[in-house]
């Protein structure tokens, strides 16, 4: 749906408002101006005499709205809107110089002709002036009226202004949940599949190991296709899905690789956006564990409060690198595996400005140290408060 087919009804709401102050203020006014008036007959047709001006003065702004404020804000038709706006402008004109009265008012006070000053000597039977074709009263209508107009122009590209930016908050946060998508899906065919094939090594050496790794996978599968359709998890089912996860990958390994994690609880007061870690600890697989060589994987999480007393978490990961992982340089391409390049955007997407990511790529350690806000209260039960 376009956007500017969407009812808004802020928008609205300030019209509504401006029309009703169009026909109170008159009819304030009209009431102190003839408070020493008793007769109420004169107020009450001055005032119908106001609300019909007022209500053709309203229609010509409904017009203005619905038909030719569109051509400009949402078509970009400058030509034809200005010509719209002129045709506006000339019948609004007619119609005022139309319903002219033909002859001069009298007087409030006055109630019969012959209270009128006399005519001037030799000059007799004199016809009754007609008013001027343009009255000062009919400029002043013009100027509110086009003042109108452009305050409708105003208030149109102001509520499309509204409406696109809610609109890309919800393109980006669908392309954030794409993207998880994405970085879930990645995960899941190789490392299955290696894992599988891990699992059906050890049906003929271990099969109390192989069924055992058959419920972590059944664990791990489980959390990705169910508890990660959440925006935020508690970080204690996240650090049970990593373990799972390195307890997994560590059948191919044997006793070469030594797995170190610490965190600062048990993970149950905080929640954070799922899958957060997983990509940096499959990288670590990929390019720093090796099936000869003794490796390690050391993963740290601290908790701490910010300066403006926020909830963030400091998350570390540093492993070893496998020399024979490289590109001829000593490091590790950010394009392989998952893609850090994909991770950052992740997170720009997530935490905007308000995160830091930095990667150290040594000769013999890779190091990720991540400083992202963290939730103390489970953010779906608020929400749903």
């Amino acid at each position: 749906m376009k956007i500017h087919n969407k009812f808004n009804k802020q928008e609205y709401i300030i019209y509504a408002i401006i029309i009703v102050l169009m026909f109170i203020i008159p009819t304030v006014s009209t009431l102190f101006h003839g408070h020493d008036i008793d007769d109420t007959q004169f107020l009450w047709n001055d005032t119908v005499k106001n609300f019909k001006s007022i209500a053709i003065f309203v229609l010509a702004l409904a017009v203005h709205d619905l038909f030719i404020a569109p051509l400009l804000v949402y078509k970009h038709k400058v030509l034809a809107y200005f010509v719209g706006f002129v045709i506006l402008l000339g019948v609004f004109y007619g119609y005022k110089c139309a319903t002219h009265p033909k002859e001069p008012s009298l007087p409030p006070a006055v109630t019969d002709v012959r209270m009128l000053p006399s005519q001037p000597p030799g000059i007799k039977n004199m016809p009754p002036i007609a008013p001027p074709l343009t009255q000062r009263h009919d400029i002043i209508t013009m100027i509110l009226l086009v003042f109108g107009f452009g305050t409708n122009i105003g208030v149109k590209f102001y509520s499309r202004s509204l409406s696109a930016r809610k609109e890309m908050e919800d393109l980006e946060k669908e392309n954030l949940t794409q993207k998880m998508e994405h970085l879930r899906y990645q995960i899941h065919p190789h490392f299955f599949m290696n894992t599988l094939n891990n699992i059906h090594a050890l049906v003929d050496i271990d099969p109390e190991k192989a069924k055992e790794s058959i419920i972590d996978l059944s664990r791990l599968m489980r959390y990705v296709l169910y508890e990660c359709n959440h925006d935020y998890v508690m970080a204690a089912k996240e650090m049970g899905f990593m373990e799972n996860y390195v307890k997994l990958m560590r059948i191919r390994y044997n006793g070469n690789l030594k797995f170190m994690l610490t965190t600062p609880d048990d993970g149950t007061q905080v929640w954070l956006p799922p899958l957060i870690f997983i990509s940096f600890v499959e990288n670590a697989f990929k390019h720093g564990v090796s099936t000869t060589k003794p490796s390690f994987i050391e993963i740290k999480g601290k908790i701490y409060h910010g300066d403006d007393q926020e909830s963030r978490l400091l998350w570390t990961c540093r492993n070893s690198k496998r020399q024979d992982n490289n590109n001829g340089t000593g490091k590790v391409s950010e394009a392989s595996g998952v893609g850090l390049s994909n991770i950052r955007h992740r997170l720009d997407l997530m935490f905007g400005k308000n995160y830091t990511l930095n990667i150290t790529d040594g000769e013999k350690e890779f190091l990720v140290e991540m400083d992202i806000p963290v939730k103390t209260s489970d953010p779906e039960a608020i929400h749903n408060a």
